[in-house]
């Protein structure tokens, strides 16, 4: 047993520990957003001491997070200012996005860079073994990083993302084995909400704590930043926009075992059918059915001269998703709206659904609707994200936090 004083002393080297720690966090943080940045300018933000900023960037040089790169004239004799960068190669991360007709595993950098991109089709003509799929991740896992030269020691954990609600398959089964097997930290997210971490960790554009990040594609899915935290809800389903009813009598039905939702209205699958009914004529709309992979760049060109069957798709669809965007507005008066996905990064697509959104919120409220800048094409850098916040920046690069607890919710 301790006594009174002994474990004063403890909670007192716990709280400095906890100071340090979100002191080195915020110090990455920065240095993740600002590149080329003296220790006089870091001191400045954080509001501590030029000192206290020297004696934990000294550290941090000692264990390779920080490197120096240079001088910056200050106009002052002798008070040139030393510059410093986050060393990107510090570390790494796995990123794995499981979803229902593919796998995407890719390695990023401590700056979320991503340096390599494996994608696995799932067969839909039978049953998938859940056992082989992790057998097939985790030697992908080690290919990756044997192919670009990581040592398994510089790697700092994985994060694990899924599309919807995986009931299907024992997602938390999947994540032990996997992080077991690679004998790493393992976090978890919807992946929305991990692409949501993503914008606000990793994107300069973002400015505001209060939005929401829409993705559309394959199905559709939405997370609610409050207070530069994602709302969870009490059983973390909270923004499931896609699981929204739109229509009771529409002849859908939805992977949730609802009628009428509107990811079973709007989803890519859908579209794919639809576009397949109007024959060859159209078949080369229509990158990859398995995917549901769509080609909107010629989408949006036969949306332009008005094509009419592709027009009679699209709209009604579109219709559908800007008044329940409309209606989320008006519910949760966020700063906007960031949409992603490769369907929005078309002029005409986005103008559309822009100005439908607008015309159901009338004349007194107006909607901001930006563009993600990430990239649409890799959406597993967002369990990477995850992985990057959770065992990298918000432990202060600390490598032990990495290894505490295998699992991390």
């Amino acid at each position: 047993m301790f006594s009174g004083e002994g474990t004063k002393l403890i909670e007192r080297g716990l709280n400095q520990r906890n100071v340090k720690i979100e002191n080195r966090s915020n110090i990455l943080k920065i240095l993740r957003n600002q590149r080329d940045i003296s220790r006089k300018d870091i001191s400045d933000q954080l509001g501590l001491t030029k000192a206290a900023v020297s004696s934990i960037i000294s550290d941090m040089i000692d264990e390779n997070l920080i490197v120096e790169t240079g001088n910056q004239e200050t106009g002052l004799v002798g008070r040139n200012k030393i510059l410093l960068e986050l060393n990107k190669d510090y570390g790494f991360v796995l990123g794995l996005l499981i979803a229902e007709t593919y796998i995407t595993l890719l390695v990023t950098n401590v700056m979320g860079e991503t340096v390599d991109m494996y994608v696995h089709e799932l067969a839909q003509d039978e049953s998938v073994n859940i056992d082989e799929t992790i057998e097939m991740i985790v030697d992908k896992a080690l290919y990756l990083l044997w192919t670009n030269g990581i040592e398994r020691k510089s790697v700092l954990g994985i994060g694990i993302g899924y599309i919807g609600e995986m009931d299907s398959i024992n997602i938390d089964y999947i994540k032990s084995q996997i992080s077991n097997r690679l004998n790493l930290t393992a976090v978890m997210s919807n992946n929305v909400k991990a692409l949501a971490m993503m914008q606000m960790d990793f994107s300069s554009r973002e400015t505001s704590e209060n939005f929401l990040f829409v993705k559309y594609g394959p199905g559709l899915g939405m997370a609610i930043v409050q207070g530069g935290k994602i709302i969870e809800g009490s059983d973390h389903k909270a923004g499931e926009i896609g699981h929204t009813i739109v229509d009771m009598d529409a002849d859908t039905s939805c992977r949730c075992g609802r009628k009428g939702c509107l990811e079973s209205l709007i989803s890519e699958k859908g579209i794919v059918k639809d576009i397949e009914k109007l024959g060859t004529k159209y078949s080369h709309l229509i990158i990859n059915k398995n995917l549901s992979m769509i080609d909107y760049t010629s989408v949006n060109e036969l949306l332009e001269i008005k094509d009419e069957p592709i027009t009679s798709i699209f709209e009604q669809r579109y219709d559908y998703f800007a008044k329940s965007l409309a209606n989320t507005i008006i519910l949760l008066n966020p700063d906007y709206v960031c949409v992603y996905g490769v369907i929005f990064s078309q002029p005409k697509i986005f103008k559309m659904i822009n100005s439908r959104v607008n015309d159901y919120l009338g004349a007194n409220t107006k909607a901001v609707i930006r563009l993600s800048n990430l990239d649409p094409n890799s959406s597993a850098i967002g369990p990477a994200a995850l992985a990057l916040r959770k065992l990298f920046y918000n432990v202060g690069g600390y490598r032990e936090y990495t290894q505490r607890d295998k699992l991390i919710n």
